[in-house]
Formats: C-alpha cells, structure tokens, sequence
C-alpha cells in the first residue's frame, strides 16, 4: 500500500490480562528505543480481547507512554461500548491525540486509512 505499519497483536488474549500486559510492555519498550518522533503508523488489534476497566486503562496508558513516536493510530476489533469508553479514559487521562487515532471495524479500512 506505500506505507509501513507497526501492528500491535493485542487481539485473542479473551481474558488473559497477565499475558496481554506483559506484550504490551514489551512492545512500548521497543517502540520507546526506536529512533524518531511521530513516525510511526501503529494498527492495535483488539479482536478476541475482553476489554475492561483494567485493560481499556492499561491500554489508554500504553498509548499515552507511546505518544511521542505515534503519526497514526488506529484501534480495530473493539465494540462501540468500549470505542467509548477507550475515548472516555484518553479524555480523562489527557491523552492528546484525538487527530491521529481512528477505529476501524474492517482492517483493510484501517490499513488504508493508516497509510493513506
């Protein structure tokens, strides 16, 4: 499609909260040592995921951590419940991205909005 995407494979963790954090922070200190600012496009699959308080928290978290190296930020597979709810935590958590983050039903919509 003309563009690199840095997927995020946080989908078919159901309820495993211990494993889905512990790849989540694996993943933002890789992101974190990376070279550049805004540079990456990041996809987050969240299919087959129970997104809770805890995790849609953890989760806001991890984005506000990864902030710095984000360009575009796309979120498929949740719910619009939780769509509102991820949206409710950033508000709160003053995660300031709201220009670069879209959420995404189909990934090939994704895909293309990210590089697009």
């Amino acid at each position: 499609m003309g563009g690199e995407l840095h997927p995020l494979k946080y989908g078919s963790y159901f309820k495993n909260k211990d494993e889905l954090f512990a790849i989540m922070k694996a993943e933002e200190e890789f992101i974190i040592k990376s070279s550049g600012q805004n540079n990456r496009r990041i996809w987050i699959d969240l299919y087959e995921t129970s997104l809770d308080n805890e995790v849609i928290e953890n989760l806001v978290l991890h984005i506000k951590t990864i902030r710095s190296k984000i360009y575009r930020l796309c979120l498929v597979g949740c719910s619009l419940a939780d769509r509102h709810k991820i949206k409710k935590k950033m508000q709160s958590c003053n995660v300031d991205i709201a220009e670069q983050v879209r959420f995404f039903s189909d990934p090939e919509e994704a895909k293309q909005w990210l590089v697009g």
